[in-house]
């Protein structure tokens, strides 16, 4: 095996290959397609786009390809059903958004295509004699997608989606140069329809890569969390719960996710992962690809200061880095955490009962027993038995209103003071 298709392995991105060339750079361009279904990438879409950021490293130029006209048709790739066809301006507006995104992924030149440009004009009749006349029914429907909706029920409509794609990759290869095709691993179908469009029409050679579909080391699909996708738009996905869901990572699935995703080198995730196994109740793996990814997402500033307030909320760090933080900051991590609104009478009441009306507390004999075991806190301060109140712990400045409370490890609440008026 070639070293550099090793290291793919070692990385945990390697699944299917067609036989590849010992020197990367004879490939000259390589290309992923990503059609535009919604209007934000979401993480799912970042493990092939590592496949093009390694060989870019490599000297194999970067294309992305934003389906335009194939998003209006619906890919049966992994799909148990059809896909809803979108409105055409839906579509629009949606490769419009990605557009934006996919110029900042990688550190490097991309080349960023729609193929609108070469689908949308071409007449069917043309396409069915130049395309169509290749590749055999019996040669599509022996690709397992298609067996598997076929049994379903597939439309033409879907069952026309090989074609396209297959043309993409053919107008590559004659007009940009590109040997070479990436994806996940349910387009190894559609890629390999691509590479035999070219060898028929053009009588040249062509080249297919996949990454694995990611999943936990629980067999659960990776990507997902209890709301949907984590998505790459701050708008749907803020930067503090981005950064959490890295943090939140299992231990025993961080030798995969920072192959798949980091930038580090091999060496510098073993040393990582050597160093977080002498201490794994602190995180240092979690926190190290949190740190990064959230910086490649939403720039260095932000991903910062999201680890310096996440410390402050689960590290036990001084909340002084918390007074810090930008307005916008502190209202995405009081809207990623539960929190209460009280009366500012309420900071004179008993704490307890205070505690135990809002909700963060179960009852009184629980909170009481909770004190005495040293298990209750705010704003990071233990909080003492007897009666207390929670104007003993107000914070000067901008987090005066704020009262952060921690019940155990991993229990925490705001109490937000409303100011009367």
């Amino acid at each position: 095996m070639q070293p550099w298709v090793r290291e793919l392995e070692r990385r945990f991105l390697l699944q299917d290959a067609t036989a590849l060339p010992e020197d990367p750079r004879t490939l000259g361009r390589a290309y992923l397609g990503i059609d535009p279904t919604a209007d934000s990438l979401h993480i799912g879409h970042l493990a092939p786009i590592q496949l093009l950021y390694h060989l870019a490293r490599w000297g194999v130029e970067p294309i992305i390809v934003i389906g335009g006209a194939t998003a209006r048709i619906g890919d049966p790739s992994g799909k148990s059903t059809e896909r809803p066809l979108l409105p055409p301006e839906v579509v629009e507006a949606n490769a419009h958004a990605l557009l934006s995104q996919v110029q900042k992924l990688l550190p490097f030149p991309i080349h960023i295509r729609n193929n609108y440009e070469w689908l949308g004009s071409y007449l069917l009749i043309d396409f069915l004699r130049e395309v169509g006349k290749h590749l055999t029914v019996s040669y599509l429907l022996s690709k397992e997608s298609m067996q598997r909706r076929a049994e379903t029920g597939l439309s033409f409509t879907e069952f026309s989606y090989p074609l396209l794609q297959a043309y993409d990759f053919w107008y590559l290869y004659e007009r940009e140069g590109c040997r070479l095709q990436v994806g996940g691993s349910d387009q190894w179908g559609n890629i390999t329809a691509g590479i035999e469009l070219i060898q028929k029409k053009s009588g040249g050679e062509a080249h297919g890569l996949t990454c694995p579909l990611l999943t936990k080391a629980d067999g659960t699909k990776f990507g997902k969390t209890e709301s949907g996708n984590v998505w790459l738009d701050p708008k749907k996905t803020s930067a503090y719960a981005f950064y959490q869901f890295w943090v939140n990572q299992a231990d025993a699935d961080m030798p995969k996710l920072l192959g798949v995703f980091s930038w580090k080198s091999l060496e510098e995730i073993e040393a990582l992962l050597a160093e977080h196994a002498c201490a794994p109740e602190k995180r240092l793996a979690q926190k190290a690809l949190a740190l990064e990814m959230t910086a490649r997402i939403h720039g260095l500033e932000a991903a910062q200061t999201i680890q310096a307030v996440s410390e402050v909320i689960f590290g036990g760090e001084a909340l002084t880095t918390l007074a810090q933080a930008s307005s916008e900051t502190l209202q995405a991590v009081l809207s990623e955490i539960p929190h209460y609104e009280i009366p500012e009478s309420a900071l004179e009441e008993p704490l307890v009962e205070v505690l135990v009306r809002v909700g963060f507390l179960p009852s009184k004999s629980e909170a009481r027993r909770l004190i005495q075991q040293g298990g209750l806190a705010i704003n990071g301060k233990p909080v003492p038995a007897g009666e207390e109140r929670l104007a003993a712990y107000t914070l000067e400045g901008n987090l005066k209103p704020y009262y952060l409370l921690r019940r155990g490890k991993k229990h925490v609440a705001w109490v937000i003071v409303r100011r009367a008026g």
